[in-house]
């Protein structure tokens, strides 16, 4: 299972990380903006698993149709790159709404394509790396544009933060996982982010954030501070 989970980081990576505002707004306006952010998918790919493109991934019970790490990569990028163009041909063609669900049923899809090609090797679930990996992009920028969706459909509209407004709440997720993982004295942490977190909405009335997404900032900082936990007791 640990080449799904590499595969799990470089499409974390391609389609968080590294889809910055500029990237995002080409996919929507070009399918070149499409293949682009596919391609990165595939580079990232093949820098993760290097020592493992050459090993078969597939081999439907021991027939004729066998795949090669490299040619499972390259179908699952083209898949991720057919997926993403359906989605955005049912936004911008027959008006489907940009939603919360769909965002949740859109990267739904893109780890199952993942699973499907990935092989079922013996050794360990996930590599420590890997998941400290994925744990910061879900902590930093998954979360970010997880709260933005989520406070479109509550609030009618949103913006995706930017500046101060897009990477205090980052600091505070992570401070608040770093002390649920920690524990003990460290999760003093958790109510000295909040005290100044209550501060800066005293101080600070339009700061941009709204109460639901302070919520849901601390629901997610605790939530990945009890897997992180999880993960190192098991």
């Amino acid at each position: 299972m640990w080449i799904f989970w590499r595969l799990v980081l470089a499409h974390l990576l391609t389609d968080f990380t590294f889809q910055t505002n500029l990237v995002a707004r080409w996919k929507r306006e070009n399918v070149w903006g499409g293949i682009f952010h596919s391609f990165l998918f595939t580079l990232t790919s093949f820098v993760l698993n290097w020592p493992y493109l050459t090993n078969i991934w597939i081999n439907f019970h021991q027939s004729t149709i066998i795949l090669q790490g490299w040619v499972c990569i390259i179908l699952i990028s083209i898949s991720h790159f057919l997926e993403d163009e359906w989605r955005i041909w049912t936004i911008t063609k027959l008006n489907s709404p940009d939603s919360f669900y769909f965002f949740i049923w859109d990267q739904f899809i893109h780890l199952v394509l993942i699973f499907t090609f990935s092989p079922i090797l013996m050794g360990p679930i996930i590599e420590w790396w890997v998941f400290l990996g994925i744990l910061l992009i879900l902590l930093t920028h998954f979360s970010t544009i997880f709260i933005y969706f989520l406070e479109k459909d509550v609030f009618g509209k949103a913006e995706v933060p930017s500046g101060k407004e897009k990477y205090l709440p980052m600091i505070e997720r992570i401070t608040i996982t770093i002390g649920i993982f920690l524990g003990g004295y460290f999760l003093f942490l958790i109510p000295i982010v909040a005290t100044v977190r209550l501060l800066i909405q005293y101080h600070w009335h339009n700061n941009g954030v709204s109460w639901l997404h302070i919520g849901m900032n601390y629901f997610l900082g605790v939530v990945l501070g009890f897997f992180s936990r999880l993960y190192y007791l098991v």
